[in-house]
């Protein structure tokens, strides 16, 4: 295969908040990138390379839209989702059908695409579940998913291994911690460091759910995009690999940074604890950092300024960084 050839690749939900991300950094560093999305959809998020990707519209649920969207093209990043963990809980049935079924589908065309390799989004903040072991968590720590939503992610892995080990198929799973930044929409209920920092700005009431203690791993959105492009350098595609800052940040410890970021204060509701939510979340991110020499580089607070750089509701005072 030609270096040129090597470096094409479809990103499903390429319009969505982590592939948009991924398209904009995979086309600024180089490569030819087909973005495949629901028809209809925004394309706001891509708008700096509109001009410079291949955008192809179609139903991930229908099968001659799929094979469409990866026909000729190398590589096929999987980061299309139809549900969130909140969401995954009041229709299983939904989550099953469009996310499980939907992507073994997908693998079945890969493996008829002879040398197509895939890059799978799953999820470091739920498919690790209950998961006992002490923080932070390896990839080869138990998984115990308690939310639908990682039970589906959970599963792909499976199917992922099945074609990977029986059928040849070259695959990765990235399990990614809870990614945030601009281009994700606030106005979702999932994205604690977006929502929390939106209804900050415009003076709306902020509502957890518990105590606030529930500690998470929050990963900056160019972290994760940087990650990807660091696996892609690689010919060979296998095994799975954490995606994180490694470090853990309760909810109410968020809450502090955006108060010291934006000089702002940050009215709380507490609500009562819902049985899907660990009380912890941390991820180990040793195997891509020796495997590929990858390691974030934006810390929460840097992460939060930047993201108060381009909300524009209202004027925010943001604080200097400490040196």
């Amino acid at each position: 295969m030609s270096p040129d050839k090597k470096k094409r690749c479809v990103v499903l939900g390429g319009c969505g908040f982590l592939g948009s991300v991924i398209s904009r950094h995979l086309v600024e560093n180089g490569w030819k990138v087909r973005v495949f999305d629901q028809k209809g959809i925004n394309t706001w998020r891509l708008e700096t390379i509109l001009n410079e990707i291949e955008l192809v519209t179609g139903d991930f649920l229908n099968t001659s839209d799929l094979a469409n969207a990866v026909r000729d093209i190398p590589t096929v990043l999987h980061f299309i989702g139809t549900t969130i963990p909140q969401s995954s809980m009041s229709d299983i049935q939904f989550d099953i059908e469009t996310n499980i079924a939907a992507t073994v589908r997908l693998l079945d065309i890969v493996r008829g695409n002879e040398g197509q390799r895939i890059i799978f989004a799953s999820s470091g903040g739920t498919v690790y579940g209950m998961n006992h072991n002490q923080d932070p968590l390896l990839e080869t720590d138990p998984t115990e998913p308690i939310v639908s939503y990682g039970v589906s992610k959970l599963t792909i892995e499976k199917y992922l291994q099945l074609f990977g080990h029986n059928f040849g198929v070259p695959y990765v799973i990235l399990r990614i911690a809870n990614p945030y930044g601009e281009s994700q929409s606030v106005d979702q209920p999932q994205g604690a460091v977006g929502v929390f920092l939106n209804r900050s700005v415009n003076g709306q009431k902020i509502e957890i759910w518990g105590d606030g203690s529930v500690v998470r791993d929050y990963i900056y959105e160019s972290d994760v995009a940087s990650a990807v492009n660091a696996v892609l350098t690689t010919d060979k595609l296998s095994g799975i690999y954490n995606i994180g800052s490694g470090i853990g940040t309760s909810l109410n410890s968020l809450l502090d940074v955006i108060r010291e970021v934006t000089g702002l204060p940050c009215d709380v509701v507490y609500r009562g604890s819902r049985k899907f939510d660990v009380p912890s979340n941390i991820l180990n991110i040793g195997k891509i950092r020796r495997d590929f020499g990858w390691s974030p580089g934006i810390g929460l607070s840097e992460g939060i300024r930047q993201m108060v750089s381009v909300l524009s509701q209202v004027e925010v005072q943001v604080t200097p960084t400490r040196p």
